[in-house]
């Protein structure tokens, strides 16, 4: 069901960003091969999104559901899962928080049973997982079988995923996650792919640094698996920033009016991807409606846009560059209120007066001060 429920909102993204794209070939020549560019980074971010691969690896005696339970800061898995290995992807999810899928691929299963799901899918990362116990005979023997399942899917793909060693324990310390970090570099096939080991229990920073292993179009699933706001700030801020620099160059066009539907559309685009990294479904009549709770409707647009250029109107070719950056403050506004409210937690007051303070975006700050 959350599965389809996420494919849905994909689709419904994907026929959005379809209609802009047949608007904007509208506009001039000029004008919509740069809106394009800009438009194709959110397109990349968002459809191509998928869940992340994990392949379990290490000491059987850590339960599957614990490792899932901890990057989700949740329960997703039950522990009742740990009794058996299916030897195929597993797939885990939470409603409204994304989906992972992991193979557990430690012993006793072998290489017959492995070899299928490992031939399907490659890996994203390897998780090198160890309990509280000391490290024992038997982590030489998980070590070889480690090194047989990662030479097996290099031989069936062309990724090369990591290794990261994840040490769980309530009292587990740095002693603990230093002598797996040492273990993992002892095996030298396994060394060269070997990044580190974390400590499970500081579930922010390992959470962040899978984040970053991973494939871009695995990450943005992985911001809202996490909840980690750092890696959801980064998405969403590459979202504000291309509709920033979208609704400025269509604001400074002299097409009074005419391009309302355009400016209001990228708008609520933006804020219904914003919700959607930080866990929600994308769903445009949500985006609607936050931006009618700001204030932020056509209406009041309208005055700020044309109220501009009405200003200026006495000073030719100084009413669209000033209907532009009116275009572009009021979006970059609005893309800090959705991050606050939908990410940050702030209140819809809270979210409406940071809306109100508009000021310019900053990256526009940055580039007049650099051509100055």
């Amino acid at each position: 069901m959350a599965r389809q429920a996420t494919l849905s909102a994909l689709m419904n993204l994907l026929s959005i960003y379809e209609k802009l794209e047949a608007v904007l070939k509208k506009l001039p020549e000029g004008l919509h091969k740069p809106i394009l560019r800009e438009i194709e980074p959110i397109k990349t971010l968002f459809l191509q999104q998928r869940p992340p691969r994990f392949v379990l690896l290490g000491d059987r005696g850590v339960g599957r559901a614990a490792v899932v339970n901890a990057l989700y800061g949740a329960s997703a898995a039950q522990t009742a899962d740990d009794v058996t290995q299916s030897g195929v992807w597993d797939g885990y999810a939470l409603s409204g928080r994304g989906r992972m899928n992991v193979l557990d691929a430690r012993r006793p299963i072998g290489m017959p049973v492995l070899s299928r799901p490992l031939g399907a899918e490659s890996a994203d990362l390897y998780l090198y997982v160890h309990g509280p116990k000391e490290i024992d005979e038997n982590f030489a023997a998980d070590l070889d079988h480690a090194a047989a399942v990662v030479a097996f899917a290099d031989g069936q793909h062309a990724e090369r995923p990591k290794i990261l060693g994840l040490q769980l324990g309530e009292d587990a310390g740095e002693d603990q996650r230093l002598e797996l970090h040492g273990a993992l570099f002892t095996k030298p096939a396994l060394a060269e792919r070997t990044i580190g080991a974390l400590l499970l229990s500081y579930r922010d920073k390992a959470a962040e640094q899978i984040a970053i292993e991973l494939p871009g179009a695995a990450q943005l699933e992985m911001a809202r698996i996490s909840q980690i706001r750092s890696l959801q700030h980064q998405i969403a801020g590459v979202v504000v920033k291309s509709v920033t620099a979208m609704c400025g160059a269509i604001g400074a066009q002299p097409i009074p009016l005419a391009d309302f539907p355009i400016l209001t559309s990228l708008q609520a685009s933006m804020v219904a991807s914003i919700a959607h990294v930080s866990g929600r479904e994308f769903n445009a009549k949500l985006a609607a409606e936050f931006l009618g709770a700001l204030g932020a409707n056509i209406g009041a647009g309208l005055v700020l846009r044309e109220g501009a250029r009405a200003a200026v109107k006495l000073v030719p070719g100084w009413g669209n560059a000033i209907s532009g950056g009116v275009a572009a403050a009021g979006t970059y506004a609005i893309g800090r209120a959705a991050v606050a409210y939908f990410i940050d937690g702030a209140s819809l007051a809270d979210a409406r007066n940071i809306f109100r303070r508009k000021g310019k975006p900053k990256a526009l700050l940055k580039e007049k001060s650099d051509s100055e």
